[in-house]
């Protein structure tokens, strides 16, 4: 064993297998992310142990007689139940992206087995997701309505980044901040502000031919509740299933976004790295 404090060199390569994260946990479980207004992504894991209890108590064939579909409950209705689709997956895929007619709402998923009688065996459920719109709002907060002669400050004022929110308030926001442009632009093209025309893109006065345009990113993702998640190494406040989203600025250049887990009893840590360039031409 070598001495405390002195550094000893090996030759010993790191082993590549441990660059590579298991293919499960060990525990049947399903999670939903919305992606946008027509998408959500859920993933799963199916266990050996559950598999073997539903071959058990329904026979050892129904893994081959039923089909194996993913149930997307709409949850917006009375009562959290608006009817239900399915979609056919296969289970050991472990992923899916599911599309939907109607954004704005909330689902559910749960993997299961629809038996040749048309009698559904739930095996795992999903936590609730709600799909931002896909229409601009039309509550608008009168704050915006307000022009302020330096509009860079405005567009900080709007909100550059929102930490821990849930999808259906980014996607608030998000219209808020669309609400504010097309007001800041209406009345700077009535009234002639030249300071903003420069800034923003905006016309001359007494032209009607305009166009502004704004960008900005979403980042979300899922962990376990409990963890300790940091991105660009601020600390990120989960939802109570572990899900967490962001909303950010986006300017022009390569903006870097390290993504950092580590589970509550400091044993396990996970890194994803994002990069994502703008360019305004």
């Amino acid at each position: 064993m070598p001495t405390s404090g002195v550094l000893v060199e090996t030759a010993e390569r790191p082993d590549s297998g441990r660059k590579e994260l298991p293919r499960g946990y060990g525990k049947t479980m399903a999670a939903l992310l919305p992606r946008d207004p027509d998408w959500m992504f859920v993933y799963w894991e199916i266990t050996d142990a559950t598999m073997a209890a539903i071959a058990g108590e329904r026979g050892s064939g129904v893994f081959t007689e039923a089909r194996q579909v993913l149930r997307v409950h709409d949850m917006s209705g009375p009562g959290g139940g608006a009817g239900y689709f399915d979609v056919p997956v296969r289970f050991e895929a472990g992923s899916w992206y599911v599309h939907v007619l109607n954004g704005g709402r909330a689902y559910r998923c749960e993997l299961g087995l629809v038996t040749p009688a048309g009698e559904f065996i739930g095996i795992v459920a999903s936590n609730t997701a709600v799909l931002p719109s896909a229409r601009v709002s039309d509550l608008t907060d009168e704050r915006w309505l307000q022009v302020s002669p330096d509009f860079e400050k405005l567009l900080e004022l709007s909100g550059v980044e929102y930490i821990g929110k849930g999808s259906g308030e980014v996607a608030k926001s998000l219209a808020q901040r669309w609400e504010m442009l097309l007001s800041v632009f209406s009345r700077a093209a009535s009234w002639g502000v030249s300071s903003l025309s420069s800034r923003a893109g905006l016309p001359p006065a007494g032209k009607s031919f305009r166009l502004a345009a704004d960008c900005e990113l979403v980042l979300y993702g899922a962990t376990e509740p409990d963890a300790f998640v940091t991105v660009a190494g601020r600390r990120v406040k989960l939802n109570p299933d572990g899900t967490f989203s962001m909303r950010f600025a986006l300017p022009d250049g390569v903006t870097d976004l390290p993504i950092n887990a580590m589970s509550a009893d400091e044993k396990e840590a996970r890194k994803i790295e994002l990069s994502v360039t703008r360019r305004t031409a």
